[in-house]
């Protein structure tokens, strides 16, 4: 175990017992899950946004993504993971519930299955508010820009930050004096960034659930995958094609240095990649015929654009930019981006992975805080595509920047350290959740037939297709929410919440004054 982490562990431990502050150790997460709506028969369903879920716009639980298919389900902020869990389960209910009346089933994986081509793809609604219209000119931007197949990528989000008791440590520990302590929080999360950075290729390794595409999602094929059936393409030792270049695909953020070493920086270069012009963009057009193409022709159209595993997040007020909220308010919790989604679990997750996660982001928070060279970040980029093309084969040697090393060499030292932080966290808590979560995961280093990576190639081959396995998968998480019955003290919250929602998007429409052309020259103005 690395003298930092060490020592950083043997100091957090002292301040609990000295104190007898067990909220020290008190997280929030919260969780986004994305899933596409499908027919029965598992092709993309082209209905509108189920009006019994409410607005897509305004529902605190219930949105789209970038398809009027792919739906976003939202759990508040959970001091535990059972909290987070369980709403996610009570949402998950309601919507299956409503989509068996339409004979729609949720998509339990993260890609796709067969989408013939772009044009099967409905771009998400909001309706007439300037709001409503902004998100959907954005999505045709991002259509244009990159193609919809691609937006029809689902993943799972976690979004995680420390209690107040847990900063009073750290600025005890660090040292902090009260001039300094205003920029501590901030400061300590892009260290946690930084860090996850340097071990996130352990994520798709361990939780990569994305071995294998219908072939409809790369009509070309691939000289990395090796077809397997009529419809399937399978990557022979792949952990995750979603985070492969394969995936999320970008040329003009290919060469955006996106520095994590001081959160001016960072806020600097996302705004300068917002305000510069990108050649095969302005091609493209903004307002062509009356109809947006796009909302501007530069590099990022939006902050949001900007594709990563991770990102440093602040709540945002009404029409504020999210690089103005962390700029005036610093940075306030983590989100984490890089997870598959679970095909095997009815929710797309489950508990053990959210208490690893949880052990893994205090390991990357307690870590140290050294500073990114530009060489050191190229070199994770491509350890990372490594890893993701390669990690199902423990046995190759890759490098890992201290040197080369075999993936289940580096895997099981970065795991025993993980372990030692669970630890902790269970001495200090008193539930032992994160050693089984942990202990899980070192498991799966000494069984690659654990993976969920090679549970999914190999459902696929034995199914004849990637689509027939989740289909089939798909079907029986459906199977097993019609059994269940929803609280109806919670099945009222979820219908009074889509009613209201609808009410609120009336509001929003009636209560616009500028044309959108006006409101979006405002909203893009720099903040």
């Amino acid at each position: 175990m690395s003298t930092s982490l060490q020592h950083a562990l043997q100091a957090l431990s002292r301040h609990c017992t000295n104190y007898q502050e067990s909220n020290t150790l008190t997280f929030h997460r919260g969780i986004e899950r994305e899933a596409l709506r499908v027919n029965k028969d598992g092709r993309i369903a082209h209905t509108q946004h189920p009006e019994s879920l409410g607005s897509a716009l305004t529902h605190k639980s219930i949105t789209t993504d970038y398809s009027e298919a792919l739906l976003e389900f939202i759990t508040r902020v959970h001091p535990s993971v059972e909290g987070a869990i369980n709403e996610l389960d009570n949402i998950h209910l309601f919507v299956s519930k409503e989509l068996e009346k339409k004979n729609e089933v949720l998509w339990p994986a993260s890609m796709p299955g067969q989408i013939k081509g772009d044009s099967d793809v409905p771009i998400a609604e909001y309706g007439t508010s300037n709001s409503g219209r902004l998100k959907h000119a954005y999505r045709q931007g991002l259509s244009y820009r990159y193609g919809r197949v691609m937006q029809c990528i689902a993943g799972m989000h976690y979004n995680f930050s420390f209690d107040d008791d847990f900063w009073s440590f750290l600025k005890e520990y660090k040292g902090v004096n009260a001039a300094e302590y205003s920029d501590l929080q901030s400061e300590s999360y892009f260290a946690l960034i930084r860090n996850f950075r340097r071990s996130s290729w352990l994520l798709p390794l361990l939780f990569g659930a994305s071995p294998a595409i219908d072939k409809s999602f790369l009509p070309e094929g691939s000289e990395k995958l090796t077809q397997t059936s009529s419809d399937t393409l399978v990557g022979n030792q792949a952990t995750s094609l979603r985070m492969s270049d394969l995936g999320y695909s970008n040329d003009a953020q290919s060469d955006l240095y996106v520095c994590y070493n001081e959160v001016s920086t960072y806020i600097q270069t996302i705004r300068n990649a917002i305000q510069t012009p990108y050649t095969e963009y302005e091609k493209i057009g903004v307002k062509v015929d009356g109809l947006y193409r796009q909302l501007n022709t530069n590099i990022l159209q939006i902050e949001n654009e900007y594709y990563s595993d991770i990102r440093p997040k602040r709540v945002t007020l009404a029409g504020e930019h999210p690089s103005a909220a962390l700029r005036d308010r610093g940075v306030e919790y983590i989100e984490v981006r890089i997870m598959d989604l679970d095909p095997f679990s009815n929710i797309g997750m489950n508990k053990e992975t959210l208490y690893f996660l949880d052990a893994y982001l205090v390991y990357c928070m307690l870590r140290g805080d050294e500073k990114f060279s530009s060489e050191e970040c190229e070199a994770l980029k491509s350890l990372q595509q490594e890893c993701i093309t390669q990690g199902r084969d423990l046995t190759a040697t890759i490098n890992f920047l201290e040197g080369p090393a075999q993936i289940q060499k580096q895997a099981t030292h970065v795991l025993n350290e993980i372990l030692q932080v669970a630890n902790t966290l269970t001495e200090l808590t008193a539930n032992p959740a994160y050693q089984v979560a942990v202990q899980q995961q070192i498991d799966k280093i000494s069984d690659t037939d654990k993976l969920p990576s090679s549970k999914v190639a190999e459902e696929s081959i034995k199914a004849g297709s990637y689509a027939k396995a989740m289909l089939s998968i798909a079907s029986l998480h459906q199977e097993n929410w019609q059994s269940l019955n929803l609280d109806k003290n919670i099945e009222k919250e979820f219908k009074e919440e889509a009613i209201d929602s609808l009410k609120r998007q009336k509001q929003m429409e009636e209560s616009d004054k500028l044309s959108f052309d006006e409101f979006l020259e405002e909203y893009l103005l720099p903040q």
